[in-house]
């Protein structure tokens, strides 16, 4: 058993930790575990046993979680729920010819959140179709800003709204 496991009763924690890719605590990096009775699709939670409080945290996004889970009012607060989502379990690329290899295939806008993806060919830098945001697909900065020789390749993105 991992470290901030073994004092966890059985009854608290379901026997298998999350499935999504990216299924550990922001927080302390520790294994987060669902909650049952919560696996809708839409909105399931999952918990850090290891926090303190052992806080309630979106399964899609990883956000906090408001409220009880269960309770047919609450829900993630993150209005790009699903956005990052799949930039926290998207695969990653590849293609030893990918200019772009090592990268998540999908990447947010850093100005409007907007999904793409690069297509592997030409340079690193790649514009938004909807806010026309020219920036680097492995660094995520600005295209002014990369120094696209040898920049670093930024992890997995994660943002709330």
């Amino acid at each position: 058993m991992g470290a901030g496991q073994s004092t966890i009763p059985n009854c608290e924690r379901t026997a298998m930790p999350c499935t999504a890719k990216e299924n550990t605590c922001r927080t302390c990096s520790s294994v987060l575990y669902p909650v049952q009775g919560t696996e809708k699709p839409s909105s399931p939670v999952v918990q850090c046993f290891t926090c303190p409080g052992k806080p309630f945290i979106c399964g899609t996004c990883l956000s906090p979680w408001q409220g009880r889970p269960g309770d047919a009012k609450r829900h993630c607060p993150n209005k790009k729920c699903a956005v990052v989502g799949i930039l926290l379990t998207c695969s990653l690329i590849t293609d030893p010819n990918s200019k772009v290899k090592g990268c998540p295939e999908f990447r947010a806008c850093p100005k409007c959140y907007s999904l793409m993806t690069h297509n592997g060919e030409g340079c690193n830098n790649i514009g938004c179709s909807e806010c026309t945001h020219v920036f680097c697909y492995i660094c995520l900065r600005d295209s002014r800003e990369c120094m696209s020789i040898c920049c670093f390749r930024a992890g997995r993105q994660w943002f709330s709204t």
